[in-house]
């Protein structure tokens, strides 16, 4: 796939709306093409802002009062156009920036209330459900099936730029049966995979940006739970169709061996 050809797909990537086969060349070019991937966090971040209710707002009525009292009197100027006149009023460019200043300012401001964030979540949630749901259609679950921890983890070296930590809890009822190299959040990340009776997790690793650890947070959607968490270094999200309970002590398993 060339980058033309990426561009023309990135919307319909984000929305989840291609095939698996596509899907899959969008992935594989993503992996190899830096300035795609720019332009895929791009376009995340213009749906994130647009899919936030919190962010749609009003301009204040007084605001073009305002605008129109710091900028200098003027007659409105006459233009003429096809046999036909219109005005075009000296203050419209200044106006249409000082909305869009007072737009930006507000984005900031409910940005620093974490808005933004929340939005970043909900966004990546979708995003790794949809990566579970393919790795299911696509016969493309494991790249390293395995039992055995210590043949999963050093699987991994080489194919990424970090180690994840790999854990077995077939004592527990959720056993290791592989992993796979992935691709969320615009990364290559690991993904490690258990089964819990007749039922798969996804389990996706990559360094975090904070060093901070949280605490595990959940997300439904669509018939699967997701939860998620930074522990280590690292980011964890955890995607399956089994309840949510039984996926909370899947993760506070994961947290207490991280």
């Amino acid at each position: 796939m060339k980058c033309e050809e990426c561009h023309e797909y990135i919307d319909a990537y984000i929305d989840n709306e291609l095939d698996v086969s596509a899907t899959i060349l969008v992935e594989q070019h993503l992996r190899e093409c830096g300035k795609c991937r720019q332009l895929l966090e791009a376009r995340k971040m213009v749906v994130t802002l647009l899919s936030d209710p919190q962010v749609r707002f009003e301009l204040p009525d007084s605001l073009p009062g305002k605008v129109r009292s710091v900028l200098p009197s003027a007659r409105p100027r006459l233009r003429q156009r096809s046999g036909s006149r219109f005005v075009v009023p000296r203050f419209f460019v200044p106006f249409a920036l000082a909305a869009a200043i007072a737009v930006i300012l507000g984005l900031v401001l409910m940005n620093q209330r974490g808005i933004f964030n929340r939005s970043n979540s909900d966004l990546l949630a979708q995003e790794a459900i949809s990566s579970h749901v393919r790795s299911l259609l696509a016969a493309h679950l494991l790249d390293v099936p395995s039992t055995d921890q210590h043949t999963v983890k050093p699987w991994f070296d080489g194919k990424l730029k970090f180690s994840p930590p790999v854990q077995d809890f077939a004592n527990e009822g959720f056993r290791l049966i592989g992993g796979r190299l992935d691709f969320l959040n615009g990364l290559d990340v690991a993904a490690l995979v258990y089964q819990r009776r007749k039922h798969v997790i996804n389990l996706f690793i990559w360094p975090s940006e904070s060093l901070q650890n949280t605490a595990a947070k959940t997300f439904t959607k669509d018939g699967y739970n997701v939860v998620y968490w930074n522990r280590d270094g690292f980011e964890f999200w955890a995607v399956s169709d089994v309840n949510g309970v039984e996926l909370n002590t899947f993760a506070d398993l994961e947290m207490q061996k991280s």
